[in-house]
C-alpha cells in the first residue's frame, strides 16, 4: 500500500523562491506606502514652517533601510517578475505585478522623489504636500494589487503540491 504524504511533490525550484520573496516584499513595501499614506506624509502639515526643514531632513536620513531600499528592490523585482514567474503563474497575473513594479518605480522617481525635493528647496508647502500624497497613492494602489496578485499566484503555485494527496 502507497503513503500518498510521502509521495515526492513536484520540484521546487529558485523562481518559487523568488515568488515567495517577492510577495513579502511587495506586502512590506505597500504596507510602508499605506503608512505613509495615512500618517507620515499627512503629518507633514503639523511641523511649523520653521521647523520643517530640519524635519524632512531628519525623515529622509531615517528612511533608506526601511523604506528605500525594499521599495526600489520589490519596483525593480515585481517589474522583472514576468520573466521570472513559475510556469504555474499566468502570464496575465505576472503582467499585473511587472506593470504595478514598473508603474511605482515611474510614480517614485518621476513624481514622489521631486516633490521632496521641492519640500527640501521650498520648505512647507500645502500645494507640494497634496502631490507628494497623490503620488504616494498611486505607488501604493500599484503595489496593493500587485500584492494580491502575488498572494493568488503564491497559493496557486504552492497549492498544487497538495492537490492529489490524501
Amino acid at each position: 500500500m502507497s503513503e500518498p504524504a510521502l509521495a515526492p511533490g513536484p520540484r521546487r525550484g529558485w523562481r518559487h523562491l523568488n515568488l515567495a520573496c517577492l510577495t513579502a516584499l511587495t506586502a512590506y513595501s505597500a504596507a510602508v506606502g499605506w503608512q505613509a499614506q495615512v500618517v507620515s506624509y499627512p503629518l507633514y502639515r503639523a511641523v511649523g514652517d520653521e521647523e520643517f526643514a530640519a524635519y524632512h531632513q531628519q525623515y529622509n536620513k531615517a528612511i533608506p533601510l526601511v523604506v528605500i531600499v525594499p521599495g526600489f528592490a520589490s519596483f525593480l523585482a515585481g517589474g522583472a517578475f514576468y520573466w521570472t514567474r513559475p510556469a504555474e503563474v499566468p502570464r496575465s497575473a505576472a503582467l499585473v505585478v511587472s506593470a504595478a513594479g514598473g508603474a511605482s518605480l515611474v510614480a517614485t522617481v518621476l513624481w514622489a522623489i521631486p516633490m521632496h525635493d521641492r519640500l527640501d528647496r521650498v520648505g512647507r508647502s500645502p500645494g507640494t504636500i497634496d502631490s507628494l500624497l497623490r503620488a504616494n497613492l498611486l505607488r501604493t494602489v500599484a503595489l496593493t494589487g500587485s500584492t494580491l496578485t502575488l498572494i493568488w499566484s503564491t497559493w496557486r503555485s504552492w497549492g498544487r503540491t497538495g492537490a492529489g494527496r490524501s
